[in-house]
């Protein structure tokens, strides 16, 4: 978690909010080869979906019909980015509100109540704070010496 200085030199809150990671690989359904009415989809348009399928967001969309609400974003954002599309423009509120609702910009996210990593929280070196993942090794501390087993760090 991020500690932020306040204006008046005392420190600012840490989020409560849970930080989400990226999955291990890429999550959801797989991007169609082309688009409903059957052109081909623009590269960008595809790049952002493989990106959504590989970040923390990932980690939000539980069911199928999650992804489905995302192809369809995906759909307007590349009738938006294709520069001879009728009426383009008037896509964007449509684009903004799905996007809050999905979680897009940091400012829904703060508003759904999770954060993105940032780049500290993603630091090589151990964290030692207090985090979960600090916490679970002291109680397995705790339980190996409780009966009588010995702990060994690994080496780096």
């Amino acid at each position: 978690m991020r500690l932020a200085v306040a204006g008046n030199g005392r420190g600012a809150q840490k989020s409560k909010n849970p930080i989400l990671r990226a999955p291990d690989s890429p999550m959801g359904l797989e991007f169609p080869a082309v688009r409903p009415d059957g052109q081909e989809w623009l590269e960008r348009t595809k790049k952002w979906y493989e990106s959504l399928r590989v970040s923390p967001l990932a980690q939000r969309m539980g069911v199928e019909a999650d992804w489905y609400a995302v192809q369809d974003l995906a759909l307007l954002k590349d009738d938006f980015w294709r520069p001879k599309t009728k009426g383009r423009w008037m896509l964007a509120s449509e684009i903004r509100q799905r996007e809050a609702t999905l979680g897009i910009t940091p400012e829904a996210r703060v508003r759904l109540k999770f954060d993105a990593p940032q780049p500290d929280d993603m630091k090589a070196s151990a964290y030692e704070g207090d985090t979960e993942g600090a916490r679970n090794v002291q109680r397995n501390r705790q339980r190996a010496s409780a009966l009588g087993l010995r702990v060994i760090d690994g080496g780096a």
